[in-house]
C-alpha cells in the first residue's frame, strides 16, 4: 500500500521536484568543484549525488512500483502499457545511477557527471509523464486549450 503523498498529485509532484532540485545543485557544486581541478572534493561530492539519487529518487521509485503502481494495475489492468513505461524509466535511472558509482570508484569523474546529468534529464522528463499519467496534471503536448 502506497502512502498518501504518492496518491496526490500535488504532493506527488512536490517531492519530485524538491528531489530534483537538490540533485540538481549537488550536481552542480560537484562540476565546480572539478572545474576548479578539486578532485578530491569534487569526487567526495560526487559520491554524496550517488547516495542522494539512490536514497531519495530510487527509493521513490521503488515506493511508487510497489504501492502506487500496484494498486492502479490493481484497479485498472489497462494501465499496464503506461506502468510499464514508467517502470522502465524507473530502470534506467538505477542503471545510470549504478554506472555513476562506478565511474567513481575507478576515477572517471567525467563519466560520472555525464551520468548525472543524464538522470537530471531522464528524471524531469519521467517525473512530468507519471504526473501526466497518473493525475492529469499536464495537458499533452500541443493539445489546444
Amino acid at each position: 500500500m502506497s502512502g498518501p503523498a504518492l496518491k496526490q498529485g500535488n504532493a506527488h509532484e512536490a517531492i519530485h521536484n524538491a528531489a530534483l532540485f537538490e540533485a540538481d545543485e549537488l550536481t552542480t557544486v560537484v562540476r565546480q568543484l572539478h572545474a576548479e581541478q578539486m578532485l578530491d572534493k569534487a569526487k567526495a561530492a560526487a559520491q554524496l549525488v550517488v547516495e542522494h539519487w539512490q536514497t531519495r529518487t530510487l527509493r521513490h521509485a521503488t515506493e511508487e512500483e510497489e504501492g502506487l503502481y500496484s494498486e492502479i494495475l490493481a484497479a485498472n489492468s489497462e494501465r499496464a502499457v503506461d506502468i510499464a513505461a514508467l517502470t522502465h524509466d524507473h530502470d534506467l535511472m538505477r542503471k545510470l545511477v549504478s554506472e555513476a558509482e562506478t565511474y567513481l570508484t575507478s576515477d572517471e569523474l567525467k563519466l560520472a557527471l555525464a551520468r548525472f546529468d543524464m538522470l537530471l534529464w531522464l528524471v524531469e522528463a519521467h517525473s512530468r509523464e507519471e504526473e501526466r499519467l497518473i493525475f492529469a496534471t499536464r495537458p499533452t503536448e500541443g493539445a489546444s486549450k
